[in-house]
């Protein structure tokens, strides 16, 4: 039965993660590690500190990934779990624990390896993904898997819908597998490597809509980007402005892409490269959200 049990993350569905293991075998957390990520919106670093002040447990927070190296060989523990880490770890830091590091990752490994495997399944239409734990290895994504848990991906989904629930199988996962990890009964099945499919990350940039794009394709990329992430934008005239919720225009419509159709209570209508999409709710640039309608107009060319 392992004793020292280190904790690594970050994020909402981290300090989620942390909570799951700590309730499931109190004595076997042995420190917490996470990283100052307070400029970005999804940081939890006031939940890591509560938690930690709360279980009176040691908290170590790194200002870069590099800074891990040594927490670790200092003071290696049995295990290492790991949630919301977005960095490799480099070899003689996976060799320095005896059990070895396990991670969650955000999607049916061997698929989607690699950056965003959350935002990437959205924007190619996929109607299923799903979750991983499993060891890591000195590839991206490449090793052993412990267990993975499927989700339907529905065509209204945004990314938030789908990181509540990675959130909520994370939980599940950990419960169903944490003291077979413990007294080492778990199970470790190699992945298919000739079934792998690569993943790239993505910037806030990377959101501008190509309106000659089918509506289909420009409703998933709108959804894969919403809040909480930076979200997908076009331009209107000079102004910058962020598209949060749409739906896709079930007719066949002919038009200009980028073109605002129609302005009705509550949506406009803007024609694409293939159909056309209804736009529910933007952001010009350094203003509020507000519904579609109150802030385009007829004729209006998104670009």
């Amino acid at each position: 039965m392992l004793d020292k049990v280190t904790f690594i993350g970050s994020k909402r569905i981290g300090l989620k993660a942390l909570e799951t293991i700590y309730a499931l075998a109190p004595d076997k957390l042995h420190a917490i590690v996470t990283i100052d990520d307070s400029q970005d919106v999804r940081c939890a670093l006031k939940g890591f500190k509560d938690f930690s002040t709360a279980a009176g447990k040691t908290l170590i927070i790194l200002n870069k990934p590099s800074e891990l190296e040594p927490v670790i060989q200092d003071d290696p523990p049995d295990m290492c779990l790991v949630v919301g880490w977005y960095w490799l770890i480099n070899k003689s830091l996976l060799e320095a624990v005896t059990n070895g590091f396990l991670g969650i990752h955000a999607s049916m490994l061997p698929k989607y390896r690699g950056g965003a495997p959350l935002v990437w399944p959205i924007i190619n239409g996929d109607k299923e993904s799903g979750i991983s734990l499993f060891y890591f290895d000195e590839g991206m994504d490449t090793g052993d898997v412990v267990c993975q848990k499927p989700f339907d991906i529905r065509n209204e989904d945004t990314i938030g819908d789908i990181i509540v629930k990675v959130e909520s199988l994370t939980i599940e996962l950990l419960k169903d597998n944490y003291y077979l990890l413990l007294d080492g009964s778990a199970p470790r099945v190699p992945q298919k490597h000739n079934e792998a499919t690569y993943c790239s990350q993505r910037k806030p940039e990377d959101g501008r809509i190509n309106w000659h794009s089918t509506n289909m394709e420009i409703h998933n990329a709108i959804r894969a980007q919403s809040h909480p992430y930076p979200g997908a934008f076009c331009f209107v005239g000079d102004k910058k402005i962020y598209i949060w919720k749409s739906g896709v225009f079930q007719q066949v419509y002919y038009g200009i892409p980028g073109l605002v159709v129609e302005v009705s209570d509550g949506y406009v209508i803007v024609t694409c490269g293939k159909g056309a999409i209804y736009i529910y709710e933007v952001q010009l640039e350094g203003f509020p959200r507000e519904s579609a309608n109150r802030v385009l107009k007829y004729g209006d060319r998104l670009k």
